[in-house]
């Protein structure tokens, strides 16, 4: 049984889990079957913006409960257990930014996620953050599925070259946002 036969099935009800699950491809699916007549947009657009920022909180508490154990997985790669209270009080100055790096290129969004959580940034406003960085990525992520869904064998032919272009675009944002004179390591 595929996604979409599966949303079908057991409709509205699983639209929320399965959008905390995998928020982008479950937005792309459903605003699909939308355009079919399956789901009224009105209300399955909001559904799955509530469902992507609820995945992305989860994200973020893995990162703030899992100090230690993510510290012992990285002292095995090399990585330092600690960050220095310099770059900690950088990296928070620049969250605003990073959250929304991570959000729109989605690939960088689980590290983003994370290490948010591991630097404890404050809670409300990642949520704040995130719900403003989610509604736009939703509302496109849902017209794609509703205007172009009927392109699906196009788009998927070209789904690892989109994942790699966001990968880089993402990681670039990242890197040169760090390296501004403002960013990372910059003076007081």
């Amino acid at each position: 049984m595929t996604l979409d036969t599966f949303l079908i099935v057991h409709g509205s009800a699983l639209i929320l889990p399965l959008a905390v699950i995998e928020g982008p491809i479950v937005t792309i699916v459903t605003g699909f079957l939308s355009a079919q007549g399956y789901f009224n947009w009105y209300w399955a657009l909001p559904l799955l913006m509530c469902g992507d920022v609820i995945g992305d909180i989860g994200y973020y508490w893995v990162g703030r409960a899992g100090v230690g154990p993510l510290g012992r997985l990285g002292r095995l790669f090399g990585v330092r257990d600690a960050l220095a209270p310099a770059l900690q009080r950088d990296l928070a100055r620049q969250a605003t930014r990073m959250w929304l790096i991570g959000k729109w290129t989605h690939t960088m969004g689980g590290v983003v996620l994370v290490g948010s959580g591991m630097l404890r940034l404050p809670l409300s406003r990642f949520i704040l953050v995130n719900l403003l960085a989610t509604i736009p990525k939703s509302a496109v992520l849902f017209g794609a599925g509703f205007f172009f869904g009927d392109h699906y064998p196009f788009l998927e032919r070209h789904i690892v070259a989109s994942i790699v272009a966001l990968g880089i675009i993402g990681a670039s944002s990242i890197v040169l946002t760090l390296r501004r004179p403002n960013g990372i390591g910059a003076g007081p």
